[in-house]
């Protein structure tokens, strides 16, 4: 959270800033502490005659009424009695994970929640409302307005009978008609229904757009997780969903410790690493043993028993692949056949096939050289790789082979390294 650079506070006074009130250390408390109004305001209300009065002696007993008196700075104190508003309101957003739907809300005066706790929350919201300080010394901010999204139905979704879920505020003046269906809820209505008119006598509701546009800001509360060193985000992430579903698909993941690894940590990761080598080395190794066909390749004892010398090598390079070499020789050897032998009278055709495969070979060898001078301008070698046997040499030598027609590259020059074109000479 931010600290404000400029605080309306006296110099060495201490002041909440507007960030905690969006974060989970106030809001999570807050709706635990709702949560705990409306379950005693149940459990006692069947037994009294006067509902508002229980709720106002709950409310005092509770030290609900001293929640005006947490913060006094002007800036902080509208954070504070927005979110507070938007609590008892029970405004909260969970994006689906589908972008074509549109976002889950749970609403505390909607009917996602039982009668009982969306009069409660209605009695807190006026209660809160209307009795913030208005003659104090110095003078304290207050809050004239309470926001409240208005869902608009559209004239294309009445004409085409489409079922529109209602917004906050058609649902809090919609509260008293549900009010009719048993006598309990019933003796509720009258104080519901003055509770209404004196908000809208009052014109405490200031209208926002509907609730799928996000017009509140923060548009998700808490909008800041404050999360303890060990603790697991994902877990804090689930706590604060007043539905108690399973939290959104995260990248998190576990708590790190802060400042550099000790050398314990090290260590382990060491061992692990090592650990994980070694498995890998044991699955891919193959053993080849010389002038010993007959024993299995995965047993190096054996061969050891018998005194012939064992080698690993990878389980790639262990197995060569000898059908598609032979396809590659066969080939080969069909291209070479239809370049030195030819179906008609003359050596016309065979000569002009011994040319191109000559031009073949020497742009085959120019490309290879601009790769080296461009692998040497990067500080790479390529071509020099690998001794006399291997690289941009050999190739070099096998070309010359063939325009000398000489040596084993001199019917293939390139295409003969596989016989040991290039080798000979140097």
């Amino acid at each position: 959270m931010s600290i404000a650079p400029e605080p309306t506070t006296s110099r060495g006074e201490i002041t909440l800033q507007p960030g905690y009130f969006t974060s989970s250390l106030y809001i999570q408390p807050l709706r635990n502490d709702l949560t705990h109004l409306v379950t005693a305001f149940t459990d006692q209300y069947k037994d009294t005659a006067k509902p508002f009065e229980l709720f106002k002696k709950l409310w005092q007993d509770r030290g609900w009424s001293w929640l005006h008196m947490r913060v006094y700075d002007g800036r902080a104190r509208q954070y504070f009695l927005r979110m507070t508003y938007r609590i008892f309101i029970g405004k909260i957003y969970f994006p689906s994970t589908n972008p074509c739907l549109p976002p889950v809300v749970v609403e505390r005066l909607t009917e996602t929640h039982t009668p009982l706790e969306r009069i409660v929350a209605l009695f807190a919201l006026y209660t809160f409302h209307m009795t913030q300080p208005s003659t104090s010394a110095p003078l304290i901010s207050s809050e004239p307005y309470i926001a409240v999204p208005l869902g608009i139905i559209s004239l294309i979704a009445v004409m085409h009978k489409l079922i529109v879920n209602p917004d906050t505020y058609e649902a809090i003046l919609d509260l008293p008609s549900r009010l009719q269906g048993s006598p309990h809820s019933t003796r509720l209505r009258p104080y519901v229904v003055h509770v209404l008119t004196a908000l809208l006598d009052a014109q405490a509701f200031h209208i926002l757009p509907r609730s799928a546009l996000r017009a509140q800001n923060p548009s998700v509360l808490p909008r800041e997780l404050f999360v303890l060193e060990g603790q697991d985000p994902l877990a804090v992430i689930q706590a604060t969903r007043p539905d108690g579903g399973a939290p959104p698909t995260s990248t998190i993941g576990p708590a790190k410790k802060k400042g550099r690894p000790s050398k314990r940590d090290k260590a382990r990761k060491a061992k692990e690493a090592f650990a994980s080598l070694q498995k890998y080395v044991d699955k891919n190794t193959v053993y080849l043993v010389d002038n010993a066909p007959f024993l299995p390749s995965g047993s190096p004892s054996s061969a050891a028993a018998t005194g012939a010398r064992v080698e690993s090598t990878h389980v790639v390079l262990g197995h060569a692949p000898h059908t598609s070499l032979g396809n590659y020789l066969a080939r080969k050897q069909d291209l070479i056949n239809s370049v030195y032998v030819s179906d008609t009278p003359g050596q016309i055709d065979s000569a002009h096939s011994q040319a191109a495969l000559r031009r073949a070979n020497e742009a085959v060898y120019e490309r290879l050289k601009q790769i080296d001078a461009i692998a040497a301008e990067k500080g790479l070698e390529v071509g020099g790789e690998g001794g006399e046997q291997t690289g941009l040499a050999r190739v070099g030598r096998a070309v010359e082979e063939l325009r000398q027609c000489s040596g084993s590259g001199a019917e293939g020059g390139i295409l003969g390294l596989l016989e040991g074109a290039g080798v000979g000479s140097k």
